[in-house]
């Protein structure tokens, strides 16, 4: 219930920085630093009709009013003074985005090109500002995540955890019946006078291959009953976490980062691997913006001779991009939780995995790389097709970076 709460007040914190990081439409720039305020003596200034916001002075900086917003600070012209208010404000913040967001996702999702030259260009007053909505969808996949969960790996592991152990066991069976079988053929033909010595000595030499063979399948079972954890020694079920503890602290768990305080400091982590996998996702979530910096080399080295294309732009770009992969693995991770047939998931009788929607929604990693470096750089067909290739080999390592990094400092930490 913690990690919940806190994915809840994380989502909240997010919202309201994304939206103090791009302010409501129609407000005009805040008076430039270091000018002061004049000072308004109790309700001084203040409009008699709040309904009649072109006349009076502002409440903050006493500058006459000309519209809705003071054209010096920014701020409304009509102060509100009700508790309601507040509520309004948080809850504006949060979800409103001051419906910007109505324009901005729109051609997140189907023309990301266009919005990420817009914005480079200078048409930005009706779209989110990058860094506020990949603050925002970044917050609001881990949200998402801690409220639903992540996959079930102990499902999967119902499926194919457990089956070296009963796959073990049944070659015991199979080898002590065989044994069985060959001994039952010695006593029989003991009892008959008609066997000569050759046969009892071929019969006898194949109880002893099947003797061998019960031995090599005890001591199979012997050695993958080490390796699993109690739960399914007694014919049980058993999670990950089961198996992770077990693993570190029997130190069966190989662990080599180079340094060995971080290997024995990660050790010690897995022995509770619910509280070490709570501890990646919250690095996870701060360290995102990682993602823009190892991003930038791959994009600045496919356009460096490119005059008219600058640094800016590709940070622009990332932005939008990690925004909209964010979003999308919103919608997969809620289609594979309410409808587990859409989502990729393994077979019961084999480890064949199959891929529903969700796993077809991957598709558009690609198609929207593809799609938004031909608008967004005016590149054609050819052009842009071999840059999704490379962006989208260079994106899979750098998420392995990532996932590296954040693993690795989560647990060290």
């Amino acid at each position: 219930m913690a990690g919940e709460i806190e994915a809840i007040g994380a989502f909240t914190t997010a919202g309201l920085a994304a939206s103090t990081l791009d302010g409501p439409p129609g407000r005009a720039h805040p008076a430039k630093r270091g000018a002061k305020a004049r000072p308004i003596d109790g309700a001084a200034g203040l409009h008699s009709d709040p309904h009649d916001l072109a006349h009076g002075a502002c409440a903050n900086c006493a500058t006459p009013l000309t519209g809705n917003f003071c054209h010096a600070c920014g701020q409304s012209a009509h102060v509100h003074r009700s508790v309601g208010h507040i509520f309004e404000e948080f809850l504006h913040g949060i979800w409103h985005f001051d419906s910007k967001a109505w324009r901005t996702l729109p051609r997140l999702a189907f023309a990301p090109g266009r919005l990420t030259r817009d914005y480079v260009y200078g048409k930005r007053a009706g779209y989110i500002a990058p860094l506020a909505l990949f603050l925002f969808s970044i917050f609001l996949m881990f949200f998402v995540f801690g409220m639903i969960g992540g996959p079930d790996i102990n499902g999967a592991l119902d499926a194919a955890g457990d089956r070296p152990v009963a796959e073990a066991r049944s070659n015991v069976a199979d080898a002590k019946s065989e044994v069985a079988d060959a001994e039952n053929e010695i006593s029989e033909a003991k009892s008959d006078s008609d066997t000569t010595p050759a046969e009892l000595a071929k019969l006898n030499a194949t109880r002893a291959t099947d003797r061998t063979k019960l031995a090599s399948a005890e001591k199979a079972l012997a050695t993958v009953k080490v390796d699993m954890p109690a739960a399914v020694d007694a014919g049980g079920k058993t999670t990950w976490q089961e198996q992770t503890a077990a693993a570190a602290r029997s130190d069966r768990l190989s662990i080599n980062t180079g340094s060995a305080t971080i290997d024995a400091r990660i050790r010690e982590a897995l022995k509770n691997p619910d509280f070490a996998l709570y501890k990646v996702e919250q690095k996870a979530y701060k360290l995102s913006f990682l993602l823009i910096p190892l991003s930038l080399p791959v994009l600045w080295l496919m356009f460096v001779f490119r005059r008219d294309v600058h640094t800016y732009d590709h940070v622009v770009f990332a932005l939008y991009s990690l925004s909209f992969m964010s979003l999308l693995f919103v919608v997969i991770a809620l289609l594979t939780k309410f409808d587990p047939t859409s989502g990729a998931h393994l077979d019961g009788t084999n480890t064949e995995i199959k891929s529903g929607l969700a796993g077809t929604l991957i598709l558009a990693v690609p198609v929207h790389m593809f799609v938004q470096l031909k608008g967004a750089y005016r590149l054609g067909f050819g052009g842009a097709l071999w840059r999704t290739i490379v962006l989208s080999i260079a994106s899979l390592i750098t998420l392995g970076m990532f996932a590296a990094l954040i693993v690795v400092v989560g647990l060290a930490d």
